[in-house]
């Protein structure tokens, strides 16, 4: 899959424009505050229908006007057989609906079928290889994933298995419906008896369990390859790994520990999951126990809406004892284990969007990912404020409009 086209109109600064880009690396050049990072941000949007930037769908709307819209035309690769090409476009409309209030609807179509369910749209990727639109996307100077608050970390790991796993996604929307009635009933000020607050802690047992189960198997299959890649991007750094934080899993060596417990125990090999009736059994017995303090509290104090996980450099948590450079190295090998990850499960190539790779990175770093840019055969759009990186396709972007420099950059 590649993007054939892309269109803008009123999107953040950019009134009225398109890029044509290339199959491989397409370098978005320009000074900063020209509408570089729009490009990527709206690619963002067609594969989530959420802003990486975290903005809400008013704020992308050019100052003034009531309406703004995205449209991409996404093609299949170029030695397919001409029975099997095809093309689809995408669309994503975005409408002022209370201008005072900074609030905005949008609504996103394929080949012109709109779909006001965000659920509904993302579940088209899965099926039909057309629709396998997917991106990654790192920034280097975004280190919110690593040392933020949990609730980003969360959203992240949920957002990257909707994207792998359909089952996921659908888990993920029965488990909040669920989770809002359960807490909705503990709001009241006259308590039920225990069984009514059983008859919504059984169902959100299942499918807490189901999800922590993707969860764990995630963490465990990145595990696998982050610290390898960490190693290529900074030969002489400590080992990485990535360890689920819990109030209610179980321990598990080299992959899940308490949020008390901050001394990963390492382990040979790879851990065995619990089964979905152990994580089952272990939320409701965890759940028992704290019921006289959700009560209290008003909410639910157990399940994965609660739990976090984290990065560990040499048995230390990044967190707080790793330095700039290792922050960046570590969130690059991630992004890069997650496109892998993406496609072994998927079939699917997602798009690289690196968003001001000017900034931050060191030479050591640049080198690796400039060689790793250059032998990877997936499409990639680059924002940087340099004229010359590589050989790629090459867009200066001033006061919202694009200019094609060169096919080919030397």
């Amino acid at each position: 899959m590649k993007v054939e086209r892309l269109h803008l109109k009123n999107f953040r600064n950019v009134a009225d424009c398109t890029l044509e880009p290339g199959p491989h690396l397409n370098f978005i050049t320009g000074a900063n505050g020209q509408g570089k990072t729009s490009f990527l941000e709206a690619l963002g949007f067609l594969a989530t229908l959420r802003s990486f930037r975290g903005s809400k769908a008013a704020e992308v709307i050019q100052h003034g006007l009531s309406e703004a819209e995205i449209i991409c035309q996404i093609t299949s690769e170029e030695k397919q057989a001409a029975a099997e090409a095809w093309r689809t476009e995408l669309k994503i409309n975005f409408r002022m609906v209370d201008a005072s209030a900074n609030k905005a609807t949008k609504i996103a179509a394929i080949n012109g079928k709109p779909y006001r369910s965000s659920t509904q749209y993302l579940c088209q990727r899965f099926g039909s290889f057309e629709l396998g639109f997917h991106t990654v996307i790192f920034n280097p100077s975004d280190h919110d994933l690593i040392r933020g608050e949990p609730a980003i970390r969360r959203t992240y790991l949920d957002r990257v298995l909707s994207a792998n796993d359909e089952e996921y996604l659908k888990l993920f929307q029965k488990y909040q419906r669920v989770l809002e009635q359960r807490n909705a009933l503990l709001k009241t000020s006259d308590r039920p008896n225990h069984n009514l607050l059983m008859g919504f802690t059984e169902p959100l047992a299942k499918y807490a369990a189901c999800l922590t189960a993707k969860r764990l198997g995630w963490i465990a299959n990145v595990a696998k390859t982050i610290d390898n890649t960490a190693h290529q991007i900074s030969p002489m750094g400590a080992q990485v790994e990535l360890i689920y934080l819990s109030n209610w899993v179980e321990k598990i060596p080299g992959l899940s520990i308490g949020y008390t417990d901050f001394r990963p125990l390492h382990f040979t090999g790879h851990p065995g999951l619990p089964s979905l009736e152990l994580l089952e059994q272990t939320f409701r017995n965890k759940a028992s126990t704290l019921e006289s303090a959700e009560w209290k509290a008003g909410h639910t104090l157990v399940g994965p809406h609660r739990d976090d996980w984290a990065f560990f450099l040499g048995g230390q948590l990044l967190k707080g004892h790793g330095s700039q450079g290792e922050v960046r190295s570590t969130l690059l090998a991630l992004k890069i284990s997650e496109i892998e990850l993406f496609r072994s499960v998927t079939g699917h190539r997602p798009l690289f969007l690196l968003d001001d790779f000017s900034s931050e990175l060191d030479q050591e770093r640049r080198r690796f990912l400039l060689r790793f840019l250059s032998e990877t055969d997936l499409q990639v759009f680059i924002t940087t404020t340099e004229e010359t990186l590589a050989e790629g396709i090459r867009f200066r972007i001033s006061n919202g409009q694009a200019e094609l420099l060169s096919d080919q950059v030397k």
